[in-house]
């Protein structure tokens, strides 16, 4: 008979009780809630407890949600990190994505519903980062891994010089595309696991395909690139799409190759364990249409790989 399996610890971080009292009387029953109401004394349960899901405020005197999330990280990177604000703040957004890796980034007030079903997929993804050797694992530390490819889907020159030194220096496959169709059947055809891509690519949005490729590619990390300061579409993409990193042009190039060096230490890590399921659990988007363009573009890439995979 297997052990039972030990309840999600769930944290709540906020200044505010009235927040911290609705928030644990939603959540007591079905997880073991902690709430606190300094970022300080926060971080000193991370550093004494196990702690599965972190929900973090944003704005709270001494730290913000952003810095703590990104702290918590690195005292327990196998935590589902959740930023919750009622403020439109950009740089918190992209700190709290970049430095803290968030799952989720809610805005208050929040729908009861589905703050449930996002901390119901945050446990889940807890239970299986929690089963998950660590990267430093020495057991997996000699199996064979392949080059990282990389789908390049800007045309910065910036950016295009920092990708073309990567490979050189760790023999990685770069591939590059100019039109949507490209870029779909390159998905289909090479190991893609790092994509780098603008917004747009020529006329055409790729907010749709990004959101696609996070439902039909669990393990292909995205790092967005734009001179788009919208705090809304970063959320949206943070939630839909499940970017990996999110860098404002004109880019720093310390913080790109940063970003970049990330995406293949991740990429690297799941090729050690390739039997380690990657949970993403994007939102659905809510526009019809745009749900329908997605959609789409998940089957097609499906059906482009079946494709593929017969003529093997």
């Amino acid at each position: 008979m297997s052990e039972p399996r030990p309840p999600i610890r769930l944290m709540f971080v906020d200044d505010e009780s009235r927040i911290l009292r609705s928030l644990a009387l939603q959540f007591r029953r079905d997880y073991e809630v902690i709430t606190q109401n300094d970022p300080q004394l926060a971080l000193e349960t991370l550093r004494n407890e196990r702690i599965d899901i972190l929900v973090s405020d944003q704005r709270m005197p001494g730290m913000n949600g952003a810095e703590l999330l990104a702290r918590a990280r690195t005292l327990q990177p196998a935590s589902v990190r959740i930023l919750l604000t009622g403020y439109s703040d950009l740089d918190a957004a992209v700190q709290a994505l970049n430095d803290g890796e968030i799952f989720r980034y809610l805005t208050k007030p929040w729908n009861p519903q589905e703050m449930a079903q996002t901390i119901a997929q945050a446990a889940e993804q807890s239970r299986l980062q929690r089963a998950a050797p660590p990267a430093n694992d020495a057991s997996a530390s000699d199996a064979p891994t392949r080059n990282v490819g990389i789908l390049l889907l800007d045309s910065d020159p910036v950016i295009e010089a920092r990708v073309l030194e990567l490979c050189a220096l760790g023999g990685h496959h770069l591939y590059r595309a100019s039109r949507l169709d490209e870029a779909v059947a390159l998905l289909n055809r090479e190991h893609v696991d790092i994509l780098i891509s603008d917004l747009r690519l020529g006329e055409r949005a790729l907010s749709p395909l990004l959101k696609s490729l996070a439902q039909a590619r669990p393990q292909a990390l995205t790092i967005v690139t734009t001179p788009y300061q919208d705090t809304q579409a970063l959320l949206t993409l943070i939630n839909q799409a499940r970017i990996f990193r999110y860098v404002l042009k004109p880019v720093s190039v310390k913080l790109f190759e940063r970003a970049l060096h990330a995406a293949v230490t991740q990429s690297r890590h799941w090729q050690l364990q390739p039997h380690i399921a990657v949970p993403r659990t994007p939102e659905a988007p809510r526009d019809e249409q745009e749900r329908a363009t997605v959609n789409g573009l998940v089957g097609m890439l499906g059906r482009l790989r079946e494709r593929f995979a017969s003529r093997l």
